[in-house]
């Protein structure tokens, strides 16, 4: 058998030839058909601005739709979140204990009553009344005492989504137009893109996972006061001041705005309580 060896030599070869074309396979996938490299994807993205990176946000500022890949990393962020909220009940509802037993016994003992049978005899319509208003009960002490419920969970999921989504809206208008009065020549879509990303320490909240834990709100604000604050002096290139001021300027007009509405809103409220309206007349007469 003379020729096994060179036989063996020439398969060892192949495979090896192989294996370095499939390396190579990887590697040049990292990069596009120019010859360049392939931009970071949205998971990439997220983890980078998480640990807070500057990097990922000149990726989507010089992207060629920034406004539409920040609102796609903003809605991945609300998913991943709401996603985990949704597991989060499932493990609750498995693991919290049942309450049902004890409903169903308040509702036999209250509807035993005699106090119940005369309310019923004078309205028949109480019965359903009753029913409703007592499981509604139900349901919010199960709020209160933190027990996972399809209502807490829902509320909770459709407020991550209407608040965050009009909170980086609100805000990207108003950070916007207080950095282009410092200097700023971003678009507003690349100020809209960037803050999308910006709210990837939202990602922390899907701690909530596990039944009853909850993610520290002040460290999450914090956090996103510092991903707001990279994010903005990448898309308009200010200085580090001019970049704080438009980071906290649309937090103080919020505020003062709330404030002005609570005051003036309370006051034309009072002025519609009648005793109220004719003290107020009689203190403007003495006044005079």
């Amino acid at each position: 058998m003379p020729h096994e060896p060179v036989e063996r030599v020439v398969v060892e070869s192949h495979r090896m030839s192989e294996a370095l074309n499939e390396h190579s396979g990887q590697n040049c996938a990292a990069f596009s058909s120019d010859g360049s490299e392939a931009p970071p994807g949205t998971l990439t993205l997220l983890w980078r601005a998480l640990l807070l990176g500057g990097s990922p946000y000149a990726v989507v500022r010089d992207g060629a739709n920034a406004g539409r890949r920040g609102f796609v990393l903003l809605l991945a962020i609300i998913g991943i979140v709401a996603l985990a909220q949704v597991i989060g009940y499932g493990f609750g509802w498995l693991t919290a204990p049942r309450l049902g037993s004890l409903q169903a016994l308040s509702y036999t003992t209250l509807t035993s009553l005699a106090w119940y049978a005369e309310q019923v005899q004078q309205t028949p319509a109480f019965a359903a009344q009753f029913a409703q208003g007592h499981a509604a009960a139900w349901e919010a002490l199960r709020i209160l005492l933190g027990y996972p419920t399809i209502t807490a969970t829902s509320i909770s999921v459709t407020t991550l989504i209407v608040a965050t989504l009009l909170n980086w809206f609100v805000y990207g208008l108003l950070a916007h137009a207080f950095a282009r009065w410092y200097g700023g020549r971003a678009r507003l879509s690349q100020t809209l893109g960037v803050l999308g990303l910006a709210y990837a320490p939202l990602l922390l909240r899907t701690v909530e996972v596990v039944p009853g834990a909850v993610a520290p709100v002040g460290l999450i604000f914090l956090l996103m006061l510092a991903t707001k604050f990279l994010a903005l002096q990448s898309a308009h290139s200010l200085g580090a001041v001019q970049t704080l001021a438009v980071t906290l300027a649309p937090y103080i007009v919020v505020g003062l705005i709330a404030a002005l509405v609570l005051l003036f809103g309370g006051a034309y409220g009072l002025e519609q309580i009648p005793y109220v309206n004719e003290a107020l007349q009689v203190q403007q007469f003495l006044a005079q």
